[in-house]
């Protein structure tokens, strides 16, 4: 595998457009349309809070980037987008699973079942 087959995949989805960013990140995370968030680090403490709490509360795959890394995806991001796509999302939570040196939260969607007793 690939060292780098993380950014390789969002370039990927960023280049066939299948991905929110700016205002309509946070919609795509409250309708869950997002399949996985790409942070940079070097986005503001306000905004990458926000992201985080909402990718926590949807329960949304949320991915932490240096911001060299972050860059080197598209000029065009500015701090975080959310891939729409389930196939790119699915490849790209594969490929930070097998890597040590990536902070991902939420990789796993472990909901419970409700019991009623």
């Amino acid at each position: 595998m690939p060292a780098d087959q993380i950014l390789s995949l969002a370039q990927l989805c960023v280049r066939t457009g299948r991905f929110a960013k700016g205002d309509a990140l946070i919609p795509s995370i409250q309708k869950e349309q997002a399949k996985i968030v790409l942070l940079s680090d070097g986005c503001g403490a306000n905004r990458a809070k926000k992201i985080q709490d909402k990718c926590a509360y949807y329960q949304i795959p949320l991915i932490l980037l240096s911001a060299a890394k972050f860059e080197s995806i598209s000029s065009k991001i500015n701090g975080a987008f959310a891939i729409l796509d389930p196939g790119f999302a699915k490849g790209i939570i594969q490929a930070a699973m097998h890597r040590e040196d990536v902070q991902a939260f939420n990789l796993k969607k472990t909901k419970t079942p409700e019991t009623s007793q």
